[in-house]
């Protein structure tokens, strides 16, 4: 009897574990069936390609895994860079070879399921960043243990447009928000916290919001900054870093922060309240913050942000 019953215990704990991973499975077949990866991550895809093989790499598809794609260069055949996508989150493996030696690097990404323009664009950027950083790191150590002169910049990040001549429109925000100091940077941060978690929700949730990661790399900053700006200063010294009497683009003040009032069925009342009131405190009016988050959603309907 008690066999039994751990048998039967250890099966149930089984079928805890393994259904929804297959249910994630089966969505993932009938998702890529409607949009193959190479459509469903066309703006990743480019990025990569843009940064890493100067444009000219080719997607090659696995007929036996719709999962997984290669892209793959000639001009750079020491170099493959290979996608694999499961339950919703995104794997990117480089595979780079120096004098025979190869480099491995691989990044896992979650909440990819319905990556749009902006997640696309920072998943590329920050994967092709550290790829470069790994591939010269290689190249050193390489170079180093053979004893040969290093040629610095033998492999060189692919060059970015500057934000002014980019029509990208993630180059374009990032470009409007150097206009902010580097402490109203870590003020936006803390405001996005401060509203998130207005109705109790706890920092960690926040930290793990689909919209954290972009908000740091649109800004280019560090958590652990705002966290420091955060407890040196207080709620009022932020707020006094923001109140620096500029009240043009207000739709590039509330872009950042306006994600983190909304919870899964729409704004959520105690976030909206603390989102007023603090840009009542900016001497911002609601009124004016209505028009403008109107011309926001405008704005981000055409660039197909969701």
């Amino acid at each position: 009897m008690t066999t039994t019953l751990i048998v039967l215990l250890i099966i149930t704990l089984l079928a805890m574990i393994f259904l929804p991973f297959s249910r994630a499975l089966m969505k993932d077949r009938s998702e890529l069936h409607e949009n193959p990866m190479e459509k469903k991550f066309n703006i990743l895809l480019t990025r990569i390609n843009d940064l890493l093989m100067n444009g000219k790499g080719e997607v090659i598809k696995f007929k036996d895994d719709p999962r997984m794609l290669n892209l793959f260069d000639d001009n750079h055949a020491n170099m493959i860079i290979n996608l694999y996508y499961s339950t919703g989150s995104l794997t990117i493996t480089l595979k780079y070879k120096y004098y025979h030696v190869e480099l491995v690097k691989k990044m896992q990404f979650d909440n990819m399921r319905h990556a749009e323009t902006f997640r696309q664009q920072d998943v590329a950027n920050h994967f092709c960043e550290e790829a470069s950083i790994a591939i010269r790191q290689h190249q050193i150590k390489i170079n180093n243990e053979r004893g040969l002169k290093d040629s610095a910049g033998e492999y060189i990040f692919g060059s970015q447009p500057s934000m002014e001549d980019s029509e990208n429109p993630v180059d374009l925000v990032r470009g409007m928000y150097d206009k902010f100091s580097h402490d109203e940077k870590l003020a936006w941060v803390n405001v996005a916290q401060m509203i998130y978690t207005a109705d109790g929700s706890p920092v960690e949730d926040f930290k793990n919001h689909p919209q954290f990661s972009d908000l740091l790399l649109n800004f280019q900053v560090n958590y652990s900054e705002a966290e420091k700006q955060r407890d040196q200063i207080g709620e009022s010294g932020i707020i006094s870093i923001l109140d620096n009497g500029k009240k043009e683009d207000l739709i590039m003040r509330l872009m950042p922060v306006f994600p983190f009032v909304l919870d899964q069925t729409g704004p959520n009342e105690d976030r909206i309240e603390k989102f007023y009131s603090i840009f009542g405190r900016l001497g911002f009016t609601q009124e004016k913050i209505d028009n403008e988050l109107e011309k926001m959603m405008l704005l981000m309907q055409h660039f197909g942000v969701s």
